[in-house]
């Protein structure tokens, strides 16, 4: 008879979480072309598509030393990292209840009168104590595999803060590098305007100028001192920008990088699939949110059914600790119990409601994720045509203005033009270079985003 019970409970615990109500999962479809439209002279062409760890991406030996200490002290790296350990905790906590729980306890008890302490009475009692939820319908096994998705999506939501810190660095980098090389052109700028006007004040004095073309060199030299006190602002900013995003004040010290090479070139093939976008980790992070949801559903239907559970204990009394565990002395009990849902005011159906709902906008998620990421990387790739255009114009423009400057001067010795023409070349040369420089470095930053756009920058 014994072993008939033994076997129906084995039976019984085979069976616990056999049915699942949980839907089918289906990734949706992707909501964008399946190719991204752009001209050809945008591709740095490759036979396949690679995405390269930082490390390899980044070139600059200083950036690199930068982006390594940000990933030992940026606080969302630290954050994220930490909300992985607390999903982790939240999954063990919520799959632990899906095996049997044994607990333990010992009591002793000592009574007797103040008149008669030899008569104290003494009772020593121990017990163990056995529960379990037969998961039929799959309830439980739902509810574990909805927190161990959250765990998955909490991982890929690190490797996406890496990503963010990793690039941030590099944008931060390169801002400060870029104020660095303004200041320089400007403080340049201030000592061409600062010789002009020592040399208009010689000829004033001699009386071969007008106090109308010095005051003109005078202020031009003030306007000059005023864009250098503008830029030092903006270098302090771009400083401290950087130190924010690393977690340190104490930076590696290096030269003006305004002509060192940051990055490598993100080489793509010329048919370039809107599939790369799902090696990104937050769409990877959307869709492990999206199939929690679905697993949510399914312990939402589960609610609907019967629920089993089995208890039982064995306990022991004794007067006399020796013979505490003496079979005479002990007692046993099992209960199975089966809880049936008859009328809860709606409250499994508002559940059911609310999951389903909840599928439904995680959906709605994870496509405007797929849809942003796109914008995001044909935004970057068309900036890489126009980018280089302007560059190769604003060149051409420059070094116009080099010959044009020369050539106005020349004629000013000769009488043949006015101070005020001087002062039109001079001006247009110096935003011209700092035109140049800002085109130069945002082609760097759009190879970064680019870069972080397809899903790179955490494979080390």
């Amino acid at each position: 008879m014994f072993k008939l019970k033994k076997l129906a409970l084995v039976s019984l615990l085979a069976l616990a979480g056999c049915t699942s109500l949980e839907p089918e999962y289906q990734r949706p479809e992707m909501p964008v072309p399946q190719y991204f439209s752009v001209t050809r002279n945008a591709l740095v062409e490759s036979d396949s598509i690679t995405t390269p760890g930082w490390q390899t991406f980044f070139v600059s030996p200083s950036l690199k030393q930068v982006i390594s200490l940000s990933l030992v002290h940026n606080s969302d790296l630290k954050t994220a990292s930490l909300k992985v350990a607390q999903a982790a905790a939240q999954y063990n906590l919520t799959d632990s209840e899906r095996y049997p729980q044994l607990t333990g306890s010992t009591d002793a008890n000592y009574s007797g009168g103040f008149r008669n302490p030899s008569t104290t009475e003494r009772k020593y009692s121990i017990g163990m104590g056995l529960s379990l939820e037969l998961d039929f319908f799959g309830r439980l096994k739902n509810m574990s595999e909805a927190e161990q998705q959250r765990f998955f999506a909490s991982e890929q939501a690190q490797r996406a803060a890496h990503i963010l810190v990793v690039s941030g660095v590099a944008q931060s980098y390169l801002n400060r590098s870029r104020a660095e090389q303004q200041l320089t052109i400007a403080r340049q700028t201030l000592q061409n305007y600062q010789r002009s006007y020592q040399f208009m004040e010689q000829r004033a004095r001699m009386g071969n100028s007008t106090l109308l073309a010095l005051e003109q060199a005078r202020g031009q030299t003030e306007t000059a001192r005023t864009d250098i006190a503008k830029r030092e602002g903006e270098l302090a900013q771009a400083n401290h920008a950087l130190q924010l995003i690393v977690g340190q004040y104490t930076l590696p010290k290096d030269a003006t990088l305004s002509t060192e090479k940051v990055t490598e070139i993100v080489k793509l093939p010329a048919n370039l699939s809107s599939d790369i976008l799902l090696q990104r980790p937050d769409i990877i992070e959307a869709e492990h949110l999206l199939m929690a949801d679905n697993a949510d559903i399914g312990a939402a239907r589960a609610a609907f059914f019967p629920s089993v559970s089995l208890t039982g204990n064995i306990s022991g009394n004794s007067t006399n600790i020796t013979n505490l565990f003496d079979a005479a002395n002990g007692l046993w009990n099992f209960i199975p119990k089966i809880e049936l849902p008859i009328f809860n005011g709606g409250k499994n159906r508002a559940n059911l409601s609310l999951a389903e709902i909840r599928q439904q906008m995680s959906v709605v998620n994870y496509e405007q994720k797929i849809q942003t990421a796109f914008k995001e990387v044909a935004d970057a790739l068309s900036l890489r045509s126009t980018i280089a255009a302007q560059i190769e114009a604003q060149r051409r423009y420059l070094n116009s203005l080099r010959i044009t400057q020369h050539r106005a001067n020349v004629l000013y010795g000769n009488g043949a033009v006015s101070f005020i023409e001087i002062l039109d070349t001079e001006r247009a040369l110096f935003s011209a270079q700092q035109t140049l420089v800002d085109l130069e470095f945002d082609q760097q930053l759009n190879e970064i985003t680019l870069f972080a756009a397809l899903g790179g920058g955490w494979i080390e």
